[in-house]
């Protein structure tokens, strides 16, 4: 997209999650922007001037419950989503301007949480953001 205040990006597409990489862009002063993955590969985005102080990445074969909640009381938030059949990967950020009071939750369900959208929706919470993975019965 043209007019985003990125100033330069790099992108990654491996057979794993790619944390080593990650971890190297971190430190040269990028940030996770995006990530996508197909079949069991991974696509991720780094860009700089993308807004955040700081970020992790919570993997996990299942779901990491506990750590996006330990997360997201210091201050974390989820900026992006993603998952393999076997892992999902959630990026939380902290963004260096402080953010209005905002409330996330996370739902996992085996089929589209339609009515569970819409009850949210009238309460103004909106899809931040969306992935498909399996479902553990």
């Amino acid at each position: 997209s043209k007019g985003t205040p990125y100033t330069q990006q790099s992108y990654k597409v491996s057979e794993s999650f790619p944390y080593k990489w990650i971890n190297k862009k971190w430190k040269e002063g990028f940030h996770v922007t995006s990530m996508a993955t197909a079949g069991n590969r991974w696509g991720v985005v780094m860009s700089r001037n993308a807004g955040y102080s700081h970020q992790v990445v919570e993997l996990d074969f299942l779901y990491p419950s506990e750590g996006i909640h330990r997360r997201w009381e210091t201050g974390y938030r989820i900026t992006s989503t993603a998952a393999t059949p076997d892992q999902a990967a959630f990026i939380l950020s902290i963004p260096k301007r402080k953010p209005m009071d905002e409330t996330q939750e996370t739902l996992r369900t085996s089929s589209f949480p339609s009515n569970h959208v819409k009850e949210k929706w009238s309460k103004n919470l909106y899809i931040a953001s969306i992935c498909y993975g399996r479902t553990v019965c």
